[in-house]
């Protein structure tokens, strides 16, 4: 139905974070302002929902500190757009509707493009990190009960994980403004 695949209905029907649900996904452990965090997030709009795999903008910043972290954010998801921008542009597949591909697949194409796009910075030398992947790192507890999918799925959508890591992350990098 026109209208009905807004980013919300599209998150809910989503795998996006099924691999983590099922136990499976990589680890993406890290820690800002010397707390550690579990799972990895995904930097989103207001439209999002306040889960702690979600890191959504500030609003109203109402200190420096807080409006770095802003600048920070926007200019980070500016940069993703242009490379999704870019990848349509090289690899058309991605501009199309993809209503008629299973999850799975579209997930590979997805996969596949930002893997081509990395490869493409690093053989033009503007990689972030010249570093291989380490398939070795793969968690492979692939038998979670669904009583443990149910915890790990209410940790990924509680408010306060998401609130707590806004906060650290904006005094993680006003410390290393500070350091720079």
């Amino acid at each position: 139905m026109a209208g009905a695949n807004n980013d919300i209905a599209v998150l809910q029907s989503s795998n996006l974070l099924d691999d983590v649900i099922d136990g499976v996904a990589l680890d993406t452990s890290f820690y800002a302002n010397d707390v550690k965090y579990k799972y990895g997030y995904y930097l989103t709009d207001d439209i999002y929902p306040e889960w702690a795999t979600f890191v959504k903008s500030l609003s109203c910043p109402d200190d420096e500190k807080r409006m770095y972290c802003k600048k920070k954010q926007e200019a980070s998801r500016k940069y993703i757009e242009r490379a999704f921008g870019m990848l349509k542009k090289k690899w058309s597949i991605i501009a199309q509707p993809s209503r008629i591909l299973e999850k799975s697949k579209m997930r590979n194409v997805m996969y596949t493009c930002i893997i081509l796009h990395n490869m493409k910075l690093e053989d033009s030398g503007r990689a972030f990190c010249g570093e291989s992947y380490d398939e070795s790192n793969q968690s492979t507890n692939s038998l979670l009960t669904y009583a443990e999918k149910e915890v790990i799925q209410a940790r990924i959508r509680d408010r306060d994980a998401h609130h707590n890591l806004r906060a650290d992350l904006t005094e993680h990098l006003w410390f290393y403004r500070e350091q720079g």
